[in-house]
């Protein structure tokens, strides 16, 4: 059976245009860079054709017909707004329909700037109303549930709301009451739109008439600064642009990508961006107080890098009693850094059962399995690309990862370690803190913790260290993360860190220096050299480059793939 799709050919304003059969006419006026404009379509929902803005001419049909319930044909001729009178004078007046009832209230919407409604207007209208009737009036800042604000005078009724909670979420909280220009979307008696995605409505919705409820009125679109990067809530790595302005996160929207999100995200990811950033920041080294374990006391960074080269194998210890715990919001290469420091400075095997990476995992609902992932580890797979810890097996990886975690911590608790390094924030997960880990730390001989939270905040395992240095969260650094798809993916910095701190992998190289031996070169001094120093040291990701994961991301089967063929390409130029 050939599995290969047939294509179609057919003219599209006068450009010849190849698609696969089945494809409707905005998706393969797009593969040509022709727009023909739409408020209900989207690619993941199911068609609704109500908003009729889509309208296009074919040659042979007696009247206009709606481009997204239209399917390409053999030898189609099609003509958009660009090239049809008829079709731009439809737009028009779709256009007029629409904002008959609509407020002008652009001025204190929070979509002026990425509003549809006002992209097409300008793009295909600019005609003034010619509606002399009072608008009609609906409900204003309405409460959908706990994340969602509804304002009725904005809605165009696409149905995109609708839609998403019956498909793909399918709670079916939210429908279409009443009837003509009374119409309004709203949620069913006794129900409130509270389901695990439901902030992905507010993105749907293409004018403004959704809204989420705590970042209602805090910023214009054209104040803040946009950054694409992923979300770190687990290792699914959904794509999402994150607005900030004045060192705050103030938005977040989903970013498409058909490999992770499509272009949803859920509500514990979109919302939880700032939970990253601790509420007592530290920012210098401190030393513990040499009594009964408690009080700190500030060093200069020279001071701490000296203390904590202690970790250093060599001095008469066994590196069977040392023990790394890595943070997975470690990027790539930071885990890169800390396995080399692992193995060249604590003598510490990364493939042995003395070092291991944070994870537990969580039960999900059906409805956050749609979208979440087991775990609250964004990078915990560069684990079993560096088969850290022994780690072999994709199947099951997270129960192996777990049970590594739990055995070094278990190793802690009963005595058998005397030297402990935590790498990154969250290398001791806070609910694995007890009486019996703290007591034990507070013996070893030596424990080192590189976080960013303050020694005020004794929740954490950082508190009971003796050195505690201070680095960056997740939202302050850049790098490369890998997915539970084994997809690599980019990860951008979305706020300035503190100057006094620094990122593990500087950390980790100064105190390498201190205790004399040499992991990182001096001519790495930022996260995108860090990258070319760490593609250049493993052959296995020697293929990649941040053009070649780009915006979308790179397949761990693609790069080796793409290694494969590179190195057939040049063992025939060899020949």
């Amino acid at each position: 059976m050939d599995d290969v799709k047939k294509t179609v050919k057919l003219t599209i304003d006068g450009v010849n245009v190849t698609v696969p059969e089945g494809t409707n006419l905005i998706e393969a006026a797009r593969q040509v860079g022709i727009e023909i404009p739409y408020y209900c379509y989207h690619p993941h929902l199911s068609v609704s054709g109500n908003c009729r803005m889509c309208q296009v001419e074919v040659e042979g049909m007696p009247r206009l017909t709606i481009g997204c319930n239209t399917a390409v044909k053999e030898a189609m001729v099609v003509k958009t707004q660009h090239t049809s009178d008829a079709v731009a004078e439809a737009q028009r007046a779709t256009l007029e329909f629409i904002l008959a009832n609509h407020p002008l209230d652009c001025t204190v919407c929070d979509q002026a700037g990425h509003c549809k409604l006002q992209d097409y207007y300008y793009e295909y209208s600019r005609e003034p109303s010619r509606h002399q009737v009072e608008k009609k009036h609906k409900v204003k800042a309405l409460p959908l549930g706990p994340d969602v604000i509804f304002d009725g005078e904005r809605c165009i009724l696409c149905t995109r709301c609708v839609r998403f909670c019956d498909e793909v979420t399918k709670t079916s909280e939210l429908g279409i009451f009443n009837r003509g220009d009374s119409s309004l979307v709203g949620t069913y008696p006794g129900v409130e739109l509270d389901n695990a995605l439901s902030g992905s409505v507010v993105d749907l919705c293409p004018v403004g008439a959704l809204t989420h409820r705590q970042w209602r009125f805090n910023t214009r679109v054209w104040f803040s600064k946009w950054v694409n990067t992923i979300c770190t809530g687990c290792s699914t790595g959904c794509n999402a642009k994150v607005a900030v302005r004045d060192g705050r996160v103030v938005c977040v929207k989903a970013r498409p990508n058909e490999d992770v999100n499509l272009e949803w995200m859920c509500n514990e990811g979109r919302y939880g961006f700032e939970r990253f950033q601790p509420a007592k920041r530290l920012l210098s080294p401190m030393l513990k107080g040499k009594e009964n374990c408690v009080g700190f006391r500030e060093l200069v960074w020279s001071q701490a890098n000296a203390l904590a080269s202690r970790l250093a194998s060599g001095d008469g210890q066994d590196a069977s009693r040392s023990a790394v715990f890595l943070s997975p919001f470690l990027t790539l290469e930071e885990v890169c850094i800390a396995l080399e420091f692992a193995k060249v400075v604590m003598g510490v095997s990364p493939k042995g059962p003395n070092i291991a990476m944070q994870l537990r995992q969580r039960d999900l609902t059906e409805e956050e399995k749609i979208l979440i992932s087991p775990d609250r580890a964004p990078n915990a797979s560069s684990a079993l690309l560096f088969g850290i810890g022994g780690l072999s097996s994709k199947v099951n990886w997270r129960d192996a990862l777990e049970k590594s975690y739990q055995n070094l911590l278990n190793s802690v608790r009963t005595g058998q370690i005397s030297k402990v390094l935590l790498v990154g924030d969250a290398a001791i997960s806070d609910q694995d803190v007890d009486n019996s880990l703290t007591s034990a730390m507070c013996r070893a001989a030596v424990s080192v913790a590189i976080t960013s939270r303050g020694i005020e905040d004794s929740e954490g395992a950082h508190f009971y260290c003796d050195l505690v240095l201070p680095t960056r969260t997740v939202n302050e650094k850049s790098g490369v993360m890998l997915n539970k798809d084994l997809r690599f993916q980019r990860l951008n910095s979305l706020l300035l860190a503190p100057a006094t701190t620094k990122p593990e992998w500087q950390i980790l190289g100064e105190i390498a220096a201190a205790a004399g031996r040499i992991i990182l070169p001096d001519e790495v001094v930022d996260d995108r050299l860090l990258f070319r120093f760490i593609i250049s040291e493993i052959d296995a990701l020697s293929a990649l480059s941040l053009s070649r994961i780009g915006e979308s991301g790179l397949s761990l089967e693609s790069l080796r793939t793409n290694r494969c063929s590179s190195s057939n390409e040049s063992l025939a130029s060899d020949r």
